[in-house]
C-alpha cells in the first residue's frame, strides 16, 4: 500500500491537530492580553507577557528539542499538547491579573518548547509528495487559524462571558488538540518506537552543529528565518507610521493594502505545494530574500524616483498623471503583493531545507536550535528598528533593513561558493614526462 493511502487518516489528524492548536492559541492569547492590559500597569503587564513568551524559547528551546528526539515526534507533540493544555486549564481558575498573566504565559511557552519541533519533525514521515506540500498547508492552517481564533471566536467569547468564556474555549479546544496529538501517538505507534532516540544521543548536541556545520544549506535556511521574521515583524512596526507620515492617509489604507499581500502570500502557498522541493529550496530563498530586500528598498525610495522621472520627462500627460496619483500608495500597491509572496516563499522553502537535509533522529534538535537561534538574532533588530521608525521616520528605517537584507544574501552566497569549491574533487598532478 502505497504511503500516501496508508497515512491518509494521520496526516489529516495531523493538520487538524495544526488547526486547532492555532484557533485555541489565539484565543488564549487574546484572553492573556486584555488580563494584562486592564490591570493597573497596562504597559509594563504587557511588555512582561511579551517577555514571558520569549524567556522559555531562549531556557528551554535546545532542551524541548531534545525531549522531541528522545520521545519520538509523535510522542513529543502529544506531551506538549497535553503540557499546554494544562497551562490554558489551570488560567479559567488563576488568570486574574498581571502577575498570573505572565506566570500562565511563561507555563504555555514553556510547553510549546517540546511541541513546536516536534509539529516540525512530523512532516517528514507524514509527507505524501514532498514536503513542500505539507508545509504549505501547515502555513495555511496556520493563518487560518489565527485568524478564526484571533479576529472571530475570541470577540465571539468576550462578548458572550467576558474573559472567563475566552480562557474555556481556549482549553476546549486545547482538550481537542490533546486528544487529536494523542490518536496520532497511538496510531504512529510503530514509527514512534522507531524515531525514539537514545537518552545520551538525545541530550547531544555535537552531532547538531555538526550537521549545521558540514549543510550549507542549513545555514542558508536558518538565516531565511531570521530575515523574513525580521521583515514580517518590522512591517508592523513600520506601517503605522509609514501610512500616516509618508502616503498620509492614515491606517485605514491598510485594508487596500492587505488584500495585495494576502494574493501574494496565497499563490505563494499554491505554488510551493505544487512544485517546491529540496532541489529548488535554495533558489527559492534567495529569490524571496532578494524580493524582501526589493520590497523594502522600493517602499522608502521608489515613489521619489517615480516623480523626479515624471517632472524630468517634460511629458505633459506623464507629469499630470503623477501629480494626480498618490505615488507613495501606488508603489505600495505592487509592494504588497511581492512581499506576501517572498515571505511565504522564504518560509516554506527554508523549512523544506531543514526537514529534507536533517537526519531522522536529530529534526526536534536541528529545528529547536533553528527556532532559538532565530529568536536571539531578531531581537536586537526588531528593537533597533522601533526605534530608528520613531526618532529617523520609516523610510530610513526600511532603507537600513533592505540594505542589511542584502548584505546577509551577499554573505550567505559568498558561503555557498566557498563550500562548492571545497566540495570540488582536486584533480591529480599529471605525471612528470622524463625525457631521458
Amino acid at each position: 500500500m502505497p504511503q500516501s493511502s496508508r497515512l491518509g487518516f494521520e496526516r489529516r489528524l495531523y493538520y487538524s491537530a495544526k488547526f486547532l492548536g492555532q484557533v485555541s492559541q489565539n484565543i488564549w492569547l487574546a484572553a492573556l492580553f486584555i488580563a494584562a492590559g486592564t490591570g493597573g500597569r497596562p504597559a509594563l503587564d504587557l511588555s512582561s507577557l511579551f517577555l514571558a513568551t520569549i524567556i522559555p524559547s531562549v531556557l528551554f528551546g535546545l532542551p524541548g528539542g531534545a525531549i522531541a528526539d528522545r520521545l519520538g515526534p509523535a510522542r513529543g507533540l502529544a506531551l506538549g499538547a497535553v503540557w499546554r493544555f494544562g497551562a490554558v486549564a489551570a488560567g479559567i481558575v488563576l488568570l486574574d491579573g498581571g502577575m498570573s498573566a505572565w506566570v500562565l504565559a511563561f507555563a504555555y511557552s514553556t510547553g510549546s518548547q517540546i511541541f513546536t519541533p516536534a509539529e516540525m519533525a512530523l512532516v517528514r514521515p507524514l509527507q505524501d509528495q514532498g514536503s513542500g506540500r505539507v508545509h504549505s498547508w501547515l502555513v495555511a492552517l496556520q493563518y487560518a487559524g489565527q485568524g478564526g481564533g484571533m479576529l472571530i471566536l475570541a470577540p465571539i467569547l468576550y462578548w458572550q462571558g467576558g474573559q472567563t468564556a475566552m480562557v474555556a474555549g481556549a482549553a476546549v479546544g486545547f482538550l481537542a488538540l490533546t486528544a487529536a496529538a494523542l490518536t496520532l501517538a497511538w496510531r504512529l505507534k510503530a514509527h514512534a518506537e522507531a524515531a525514539v532516540t537514545a537518552p545520551d544521543r538525545a541530550i547531544n548536541f555535537r552531532e547538531t552543529l555538526r550537521f549545521f556545520g558540514r549543510e550549507p544549506l542549513a545555514r542558508f535556511a536558518v538565516a531565511t528565518l531570521g530575515l523574513k521574521m525580521v521583515v514580517a515583524k518590522g512591517i508592523v512596526v513600520t506601517l503605522p507610521f509609514y501610512l500616516e507620515r509618508d502616503i498620509g492617509l492614515g491606517f485605514g489604507a491598510l485594508a487596500y493594502l492587505a488584500i495585495p499581500a494576502i494574493l501574494g502570500i496565497l499563490l505563494g502557498l499554491v505554488w510551493c505545494a505544487r512544485t517546491l522541493t529540496l532541489e529548488r529550496s535554495r533558489s527559492v530563498m534567495s529569490l524571496s530574500i532578494l524580493g524582501m530586500g526589493v520590497s523594502l528598498a522600493a517602499l522608502a525610495v521608489l515613489d521619489y524616483g517615480i516623480t523626479a522621472a515624471a517632472r524630468y520627462s517634460q511629458i505633459p500627460p506623464v507629469v499630470h498623471l503623477e501629480a494626480s496619483m498618490n505615488t507613495p500608495f501606488a508603489v505600495a500597491v505592487p509592494v504588497a503583493f511581492l512581499l506576501g509572496l517572498c515571505l511565504s516563499g522564504a518560509l516554506i522553502a527554508s523549512r523544506v531545507a531543514l526537514t529534507e537535509t536533517a537526519p531522522l533522529g536529530q529534526q526536534g534538535r536541528v529545528f529547536a536550535v533553528q527556532l532559538t537561534v532565530t529568536e536571539l538574532l531578531v531581537a536586537l533588530p526588531l528593537m533597533s528598528m522601533g526605534i530608528g521608525t520613531t526618532f529617523a521616520g520609516a523610510r530610513m528605517t526600511l532603507a537600513v533593513v533592505a540594505s542589511l537584507i542584502f548584505v546577509v544574501l551577499a554573505i550567505v552566497e559568498l558561503d555557498r561558493v566557498r563550500a562548492t569549491r571545497k566540495a570540488l574533487p582536486v584533480a591529480a598532478p599529471a605525471p612528470e614526462i622524463s625525457l631521458a
